[in-house]
């Protein structure tokens, strides 16, 4: 435990801290770990960047397999991925690709690509597969058109409201996650997996959204009940688990009745 709580923070620093535009290049340190130059490479759709750079902290192993090239000042990289998410839920976002995998690995034809996808370059997909389900990719880098979302001050206020509220629970989480134990924080866990989804559903838009804000709902209010608390709130303040009764069917009506606001304000455009 001890090796994990001083190895652990040290590493994640050393993958976090060259993401940044602000630091151009670092002179000789350059040919031997991963700086900002190398990694705004790593992160870069263009043409010329892809599957590059993939060190996390030593830049050398790239170069010694081929897959190092240096940022160019006339080729200024830009981030994000060649087939864009088109949503704001990260739970979709993470698991995109390997669904993308999996149905093209079921609707090819050809039994070697059904195969061999799994072990192909990035991008790759089996030629009838491509032909049938053909998908948008960024061709030019420098202009297309970015996913946006246009909502309501209402919306955003809410959505403002609910990500902090989330921010809430989940500090309360990290703050006594060795008072809640197990399986408590396993619970509480699937809450703040859940709330995310009802959240960036609702964000997208999702005629499926308020569903996913009563599941949430269902769950905190199934938790709070069969524990009588929230997970040992109460032993902080006892009011808590009142406000939480109340703030899940509020959110419930709030989400649903926003989603019939802005269908009607999307008929009259």
């Amino acid at each position: 435990a001890k090796v994990i709580a001083i190895v652990a923070p040290l590493h994640l620093f050393a993958q976090f801290w060259y993401h940044t535009r602000h630091i151009k290049r670092m002179g000789w340190l350059e040919k031997i770990i991963v700086t900002p130059s190398h990694h705004r490479v790593h992160h870069a759709i263009n043409p010329e960047y892809i599957d590059k750079n993939y060190g996390q902290i030593l830049i050398i192993w790239d170069k010694l397999f081929g897959s190092f090239r240096e940022e160019s000042d006339d080729i200024p990289p830009v981030y994000g991925i060649t087939r864009p998410a088109q949503t704001w839920n990260p739970i979709k976002i993470n698991f995109m690709h390997i669904w993308l995998l999996i149905q093209d690995a079921w609707r090819t034809k050809n039994r070697r690509d059904k195969l061999r996808i799994w072990f192909m370059p990035t991008g790759w997909r089996p030629a009838d597969a491509a032909l049938k389900y053909p998908l948008y990719k960024i061709e030019d880098v420098y202009h297309f058109r970015k996913y946006d979302t246009k909502h309501t001050r209402w919306v955003q206020g809410w959505t403002w409201f609910q990500m902090i509220t989330l921010l809430l629970l989940l500090s309360y989480l990290f703050a006594r996650i060795a008072v809640i134990g197990t399986p408590g924080i396993f619970l509480y866990g699937g809450f703040i997996f859940l709330s995310v989804y009802a959240l960036t559903e609702f964000m997208d838009g999702s005629a499926y959204a308020p569903v996913w804000e009563f599941a949430r709902a269902a769950m905190g209010v199934s938790l709070i009940l069969s524990m009588g608390d929230w997970f040992k709130a109460g032993e902080w303040w006892n009011g808590i688990r009142i406000i939480l009764l109340i703030y899940f069917p509020v959110s419930v009506v709030t989400v649903a009745w926003l989603q019939q606001k802005e269908k009607r304000r999307l008929v009259a455009l």
